[in-house]
């Protein structure tokens, strides 16, 4: 099957949409032998790739949706009150993650109550208030997440020494 020989060249979204869609095929139980066939490849190749993260030999891509759209976080006009953002964030620094993306993605992020899982997150925050400041009409989406970046010092700073 050539679609097999091209996942290892094929980007982390790219093997993310083909995962999907042979998990889509395997529940319609249509070709389900090809489909089955292409997530274990899939599942060979995040094996692959995380492994090589472990080593610092990969880098993975930026899913297109993120942890914080998966799990609902919304910032601006059309975004979550306060409070709401506040136990998100909280969920986020403290608790496990829906996969997202590979693996090796996931693993960029660390684990619960750890440094690495803060400054993960941290991190995504300061690039989207950054973004939302130099995009322009984004005042209040930017406002957001400079306060949630303070509720996060505040909060959870603490992580910053915790391995």
């Amino acid at each position: 099957m050539k679609v097999l020989k091209k996942i290892p060249q094929m980007d982390d979204n790219e093997i993310s949409r083909l995962f999907a869609n042979a998990i889509d095929l395997i529940s319609r139980g249509k070709q389900v032998e090809k489909a089955l066939e292409v997530k274990k490849a899939i599942q060979v190749e995040w094996k692959r790739r995380h492994a090589a993260f472990q080593t610092g030999n990969y880098k993975a891509d930026t899913p297109e949706i993120g942890i914080l759209k998966t799990i609902g976080y919304r910032v601006g006009n059309d975004g979550l009150p306060e409070h709401k953002r506040r136990i998100l964030i909280d969920y986020v620094l403290s608790e496990i993650l829906p996969p997202v993306g590979s693996p090796a993605y996931m693993a960029e992020w660390g684990e619960p109550e750890t440094a690495e899982r803060y400054r993960k997150a941290h991190r995504v925050i300061r690039v989207l208030a950054s973004s939302a400041k130099t995009l322009g009409n984004q005042d209040k989406a930017a406002a957001d997440w400079e306060a949630d970046l303070e509720y996060m010092e505040q909060a959870w700073g603490h992580l910053k020494y915790i391995g």
